[in-house]
């Protein structure tokens, strides 16, 4: 039995579609109810609905588990720790596999979230090296379900929270789960090792939405919104996660993020989802 934590977010959702596919077993967890929907809509086995800050909720989810698959929480505070608790626990349950899903240059410090990843990333690896937790790191770049064909066609515009002229890498979720289910059925072979996924596309805002006309037949145009106001809009209340969103702006505006493709082609064993593919993929569901 493999747990996925963050289970019932785009990205859970996504690789747990994978690892079904794949044939493995799947006992999904996340704060949110709705993770009991996913036994019907994706086929997992067993749902666990918890608060991974609560080190009895990280019990429960591991009792009966071969191997975990951790996603952190999307700009929790108490990230860091989530995972130090769910990697000591992991140890003490025998766990067999222990898979992080971590993030692409986790070294950049101007990035709050990276920074708690990379802080995860250490922990593993000291754990590894003392405890011989066999551990697989993957890093993957920002993820194409971030761009809402449906509701650009909708808007007409692609409202983002960072220059409209800054190229970032992507990486379609779909072939991150892919890779995450070959990691997790050949379980020796990938202990110790760190994994960039990196499609090959390096895209601006305008480039996405002028693939996004060409494929949709569409006029849309993109948009910056300023961060605040965005902030307010959807609702974010947390102050670490208003912080830590304030920092992906300003980074993603100044610097873009780019990754390199070699080591996604070489897991997938072909050419990485393109960001036209995932359009034309989604035009088509």
């Amino acid at each position: 039995m493999i747990l996925v934590t963050s289970a019932n977010g785009n990205t859970g959702k996504s690789i747990i579609t994978q690892l079904v596919k794949a044939g493995l077993d799947v006992r999904a967890t996340d704060i949110n109810a709705e993770v009991e929907n996913l036994k019907d809509s994706h086929g997992v086995k067993d749902v666990v609905v918890g608060d991974l800050t609560d080190i009895s909720v990280i019990r429960t989810a591991l009792q009966g588990v071969d191997q975990v698959l951790f996603i952190p929480p999307l700009f929790a505070a108490e990230e860091y720790y989530i995972g130090k608790a769910l990697i000591d626990e992991a140890v003490k349950a025998n766990v067999k596999q222990f898979v992080l899903m971590s993030v692409t240059h986790s070294i950049m410090s101007t990035l709050l979230q990276h920074t708690a990843k990379m802080k995860i990333e250490e922990y593993l690896v000291y754990k590894g090296l003392t405890d011989h937790l066999n551990y697989t790191i993957l890093q993957p770049m920002h993820y194409m379900h971030n761009f809402h064909p449906e509701v650009v066609k909708e808007t007409g515009k692609y409202t983002i929270f960072y220059d409209i002229d800054t190229p970032l890498s992507y990486v379609d979720s779909d072939d991150v789960g892919e890779v995450a289910a070959t990691v997790l059925k050949e379980t020796d072979k990938h202990n110790g090792a760190t994994y960039e996924l990196v499609g090959n596309d390096v895209l601006s805002p305008i480039d996405l939405v002028e693939q996004f006309n060409e494929v949709y037949n569409e006029k849309a145009k993109a948009e910056r919104i300023d961060i605040e106001v965005l902030m307010d809009s959807i609702h974010l209340e947390n102050v670490y996660g208003r912080e830590a969103f304030r920092e992906l702006s300003k980074t993603y505006s100044k610097y873009g993020i780019h990754g390199n493709a070699n080591v996604l082609t070489w897991l997938l064993k072909r050419t990485p989802t393109t960001f036209k593919e995932y359009l034309k993929r989604k035009k088509e569901a």
